[in-house]
């Protein structure tokens, strides 16, 4: 009887030490990213059958489990999704319009307003230098902040698509990390026990990839997971199949090269846009194809309208030397650029002959008439002219309007983009928050409710401790009376 209390008290201290451990552990890691909290599943042992009845054989710990539930899991990495897409786009969205800065004394608006007044100024003294002086320095001022614009934009591009990149070789890295826990999970695993910590490694990555990514992840019977990016599979079993980033070239491929060249995202070895993609790769991919060729497309289309406008009333008007009479034909104003090279916000500049000859600017539209400003007027009255600008989408829809109304309307519609994705980014990551505290309830560490459970199995193993001590009292009373 006594060597039965003994087994008994023997298990019973087994079972609550590795409750405590557990629960240290537990303590241990409270601010641990990614950890779940343990808890030792604690079984009645299987009892010995007498003739009359069954008698008890102790405790023990038949697994320990990690509290964790798929589904919040799934609602947090659907939130992270969203999350990761709008906040980025909102950061992209952000540096395009601030590009323009507008309103701004030294914006692209009060530019066009004062080359437009230059003009204005030159229909007044159009025999005057002083006056060519001007209208040649506001035409210079106004090529060179289209040549910026379009330069940042670039820069901007060349920024993404390295971010793009970068991600890129993080989601094959995250993807390879995952593949490897997923072969030690299954191993460790194969005896029955639960790989508690090789899980919540697991979990934290595919957090991760969920936010870059918008990745699903479905569960296998042996213990693995397999992981879906759009409509294919990124991760079975031990397997994980790399993304890559491809310029598609165009086709036939212009004269020049393209600044806007699309990219797309490619699985393996299949040659087909990878779709659809979410995440921070879905925000990144957006701005790169849609974003800032839109944006750019809108500038050069403002640049040409200004280059054709003022170079075909440019060249209706006269030019004179001295008291020459009669004058001489005017040429373009603005360099027209080439069939295989055409004007573009970026290339955008003076003719070579208004830069080295002040002279060479028309006011006049009368051939025997060096006072007359019709040229001048005419150009300076562009200003108001609707439909001057027009820019045609690649779905097809044609935007239109006077240069200060096209260009007002590309600024307002960034500032309704990026107020809009701001708003989507503030709801995403609430949305996140509270995912992530339905899921920390479930399976975060809470240290006042662990430290109670200790006392607890502290005392039941101090009654352990108890019941050896009477089974050995019983023992030395019954070798007394042999």
């Amino acid at each position: 009887m006594s060597s039965g209390l003994f087994n008994i008290a023997r298990s019973a201290l087994l079972t609550h030490q590795t409750a405590l451990q557990t629960i240290s552990q537990n303590v241990a890691n409270a601010e641990t990213p990614g950890y779940s909290r343990q808890e030792a599943v604690v079984l009645a042992s299987t009892p010995v059958r007498l003739p009359f009845g069954s008698v008890g054989t102790g405790v023990s710990v038949s697994t320990i489990i990690r509290k964790r539930d798929a589904l919040l899991d799934d609602s947090f990495r659907s939130a992270n999704t969203l999350s990761g897409d709008a906040t980025l786009r909102r950061d992209l969205l952000s540096q395009i319009e601030a590009v323009f800065g507008e309103p701004s004394e030294s914006g692209l608006a009060n530019a066009l307003d004062q080359f437009w007044n230059s003009w204005s100024d030159l229909s007044a003294s159009p025999d005057g230098l002083a006056a060519r002086a001007v209208v040649q320095q506001r035409g210079r001022q106004l090529g060179q902040l289209f040549n910026a614009y379009d330069t940042q934009l670039t820069t901007i591009r060349s920024q993404t698509l390295e971010r793009l990149d970068n991600t890129v070789e993080r989601i094959n890295a995250l993807a390879l990390q995952l593949a490897e826990l997923n072969v030690r999970i299954v191993s460790a695993e194969s005896g029955g026990n639960t790989a508690n910590d090789l899980r919540d490694l697991r979990d934290l990555r595919l957090d991760e990839l969920a936010k870059v990514a918008g990745t699903r992840v479905m569960a296998q019977p042996d213990g693995s997971v397999s992981v879906l990016i759009g409509n294919s599979t990124l991760i079975h079993g031990d397997t994980a199949t790399p993304l890559s980033v491809w310029r598609e070239t165009p086709n036939p491929l212009p004269a020049t090269p393209l600044t806007d060249v699309p990219v797309r995202i490619q699985l393996g070895t299949a040659t087909d846009r990878l779709a659809p993609i979410a995440g921070e790769l879905s925000a990144m991919v957006d701005v790169i194809n849609t974003e800032l060729p839109g944006t750019r497309g809108r500038l050069d289309a403002m640049a040409v309208a200004v280059v054709n406008d003022v170079n075909t009333l440019h060249r209706g008007g006269f030019t004179f030397s001295g008291a020459t009479i009669p004058g001489t034909t005017a040429g373009n104003f603005f360099d027209p650029g080439t069939v295989t090279a055409p004007v573009r916000a970026a290339s955008m500049t003076l003719q070579a002959a208004i830069v080295n000859d002040l002279s060479k600017i028309a006011a006049s539209g009368n051939v025997n008439g060096p006072t007359d400003n019709a040229i001048a007027q005419r150009i300076s009255s562009l200003r108001s002219l609707e439909d001057t600008v027009s820019w045609t989408a690649p779905n097809g829809s044609t935007e239109t309007g006077s240069f200060s109304g096209f260009f007002r309307g590309l600024v307002t519609r960034l500032g309704i983009q990026t107020a809009t994705v701001s708003d989507q980014a503030t709801v995403a990551e609430g949305l996140v928050t509270q995912a992530d505290f339905r899921r920390q309830s479930a399976s975060g560490v809470n240290t006042d409710e662990e430290l109670v459970h200790m006392l607890r199995v502290q005392q039941s193993y101090q009654a352990a401790a108890k019941i050896i001590k009477v089974a050995e009292d019983m023992l030395d009373t019954l070798i007394s009376l042999a």
